[in-house]
Formats: C-alpha cells, structure tokens, sequence
C-alpha cells in the first residue's frame, strides 16, 4: 500500500512538473517579440541585415514648404545607412525615436544647423521590426 501511495505522489508530482516547463516553453513563444533596441543597434551596423528588414519598395516621401512627393526605392538601389554612426559624427545631430503606438516607432534625425529632419518609419510585422518607410522633412 505504501508503495502505491509513493507511486501516485511520484507521478503526480512529475506529471505537474512537466506541465509547469510545458507553460513556461509556450510563454516563451509567446513572448517571443523583438526588442526594438537591438534590433535598431543590428539594423545600423549590419548591411545584410538592414537589407532583410527593410519592406521594399520603400515608400519615401520628401516634404517642403510648397509640395509633397512620394517616391520608392528598390531594393537594388539601397544604400546602407548607418544612423548611429551619423549620430556620432557631428554633435549637432541628433537620434530621437518616438513610440507610435506598440507596433509602430519613428526615428527621427535631426542636424538643425543644416535643416535636416529624417523621419524612419518602423513597424512590427510578425513580431519583427522593419523600416516601412521614410519622411524627409529637410529644408
């Protein structure tokens, strides 16, 4: 009788075990989204990975005082673009991102002396994080 008592503890016992790593494995999986500052970091210093998160064709659309147009760029005519390092080269620029909503963010560059302002627009898509597209506002 002691025997069957220790048993069913036993299975019991490792039965809830193995349901507690089963819920943790799925929250993982679930949780399984990206951390957009990582991702930024990749995204400037890597070219191939900046290639593969970018959605092309790139809307981008240039801003001045009297009109708006909107153009696209193709894959084949991107060029890496190291924000980061812009960042640091001049201490008149500046990086800003702006949370849009929990799937959208806005990076904006800024160099006032020089009239720029560079909006890129980001997206999760899938639990990923993609450049989808891009407002330039310079003077």
């Amino acid at each position: 009788m002691k025997l069957i008592t220790l048993l069913l503890l036993l299975t019991t016992f490792f039965a809830q075990s193995h349901r507690v790593r089963e819920i943790a494995f799925v929250g993982k999986i679930e949780n399984n989204e990206e951390n957009f500052d990582k991702f930024f970091k990749e995204f400037c210093k890597d070219p191939k990975f900046q290639l593969d998160r970018i959605k092309f064709p790139l809307k981008v659309v240039v801003v001045d005082d009297e009109k708006r147009n909107e153009k696209v760029i193709q894959q084949n005519d991107w060029r890496h673009t190291n924000l980061l390092k812009l960042k640091k080269e001049h201490s008149k620029n500046k990086l800003e991102t702006v949370d849009k909503t929990s799937d959208s963010k806005d990076v904006v560059f800024t160099n006032k002396d020089m009239g720029e302002i560079v909006h890129h627009l980001f997206s999760k898509i899938d639990n990923q994080w993609y450049l989808t597209g891009i407002v330039d506002e310079s003077e």
